[in-house]
């Protein structure tokens, strides 16, 4: 394998970048980053980003956040954010927040999760073939009960209704990675 893409087995695809996502909660994060790299809002103006070396941050003096970074993956303990202070910095220009801290997060960091929704990504070559249903799908109401005031496309893990811009095609493509419902009459 040389890393290379032979054109002959590579189909290029153009994506569309949408509307700015905005979400809260590691839950959320999390959900996102399985996905793609997100933005994130950390509290950094303290001495433990300023003399972060490596391992796992367990704790964040301060209370407001000051600076934004990419979260770029999560472990079972940890989430791994790319900094912008240089590969000098840190774990290579990275830094790990401990995972699993209620609010918004070691840091801050699940107070706000930032990242463009993407079209356009690569299609299945082969459809699969829906099973005819055993019995009749019973009679469901015109939208779903989380809907609340929502018309369009909306996230339950964020509470938001998403901008207009989300389709019904949009909302049920996000709707396996990321819950969305869709809430259109």
């Amino acid at each position: 394998m040389t890393g290379t893409c032979d054109s002959n087995s590579c189909t290029k695809r153009q994506l569309s970048i949408g509307a700015t996502v905005r979400v809260t909660g590691e839950a959320a994060l999390d959900t996102a980053l399985n996905t793609q790299p997100v933005s994130v809002l950390v509290e950094a103006g303290n001495a433990v980003w300023q003399n972060y070396r490596s391992g796992v941050v367990t704790q964040c003096p301060g209370a407001y956040s000051d600076h934004a970074v990419v979260a770029v993956g999560y472990d079972g303990t940890s989430y791994k954010l790319r900094n912008s202070w240089s590969t000098s910095w840190g774990e290579a220009g990275h830094i790990r927040l401990k995972r699993g801290v209620s609010g918004l997060g070691m840091c801050n960091v699940a107070e706000d999760v930032v990242f463009p929704q993407i079209g356009g990504g690569p299609n299945p070559t082969v459809s699969p073939t829906p099973t005819k249903p055993t019995t009749s799908p019973s009679p469901t109401s015109a939208q779903p009960d989380v809907c609340a005031n929502c018309s369009g496309c909306y996230y339950p893990a964020g509470d938001q209704c998403l901008p207009a811009e989300y389709t019904k095609a949009d909302c049920d493509y996000y709707q396996a990675d990321f819950g969305t419902v869709w809430c259109g009459i």
